[in-house]
């Protein structure tokens, strides 16, 4: 006799749960499964801190991105207060970001361009002044936006590189980058002084 939750469900049911509690095998499968999972062998586990520093992200932020979008995070999109640009006649960056972006490896750099900067003269000038390239560029909205436009907004700087939005991290503050972030379904949305520090 097959046990009762190996059954196949019949005719007219509707795969819902059982109205009867589990067995105390299948409870005991269930909790080994999930003390398995949250266990990663010492190599897999040496090998994601070691991402997590390649891509200038703190282990515990790396990990927590990662268990939240069920992927590795493949670029970054900075807004302008993301940056913590000064913008004037030229560009000015604090060095201690300038730096922090020079430590990044293996990871796309993208960023918005402040409103009324055209995107690929913006991507240049900054690519010089933080030492690094950055792969794309696309205009910042002005202000909070319908949904789907800030979806839109967001895809305009995402489709060029092919990237999915639970691929890239968006660092910035602010009601328009928290629309954004949940508009395109990026990632997570990191505020600068996280990533930068203070």
């Amino acid at each position: 006799m097959t046990p009762p939750f190996f059954d196949r469900a019949r005719i007219g049911h509707n795969k819902g749960p059982a109205l009867e509690g589990p067995s105390l095998l299948l409870t005991h499968a269930w909790k080994r499964a999930a003390a398995e999972r949250r266990k990663p062998s010492g190599l897999v586990l040496r090998m994601q801190v070691a991402r997590a520093r390649e891509m200038g992200l703190a282990p515990a932020d790396y990990f927590s991105i990662r268990a939240f979008c069920g992927r590795d995070p493949e670029a970054f999109a900075f807004t302008p207060e993301g940056l913590q640009l000064t913008l004037a006649r030229r560009l000015a960056m604090p060095e201690r970001v300038r730096d922090r972006l020079g430590r990044m490896r293996n990871v796309r750099l993208l960023c918005f361009a402040p409103p009324g900067e055209p995107p690929e003269p913006f991507c240049e000038e900054l690519s010089e002044v933080a030492g690094v390239a950055f792969a794309a560029s696309a205009p910042m909205p002005e202000t909070v936006l319908p949904w789907s436009e800030a979806r839109a907004a967001v895809r305009r700087l995402l489709d060029p590189g092919k990237l999915t939005g639970s691929a890239v991290l968006l660092v910035g503050r602010g009601a328009l980058a928290e629309q954004m972030y949940a508009a395109a379904n990026l990632a997570t949305l990191l505020p600068p002084e996280r990533l930068w520090g203070t």
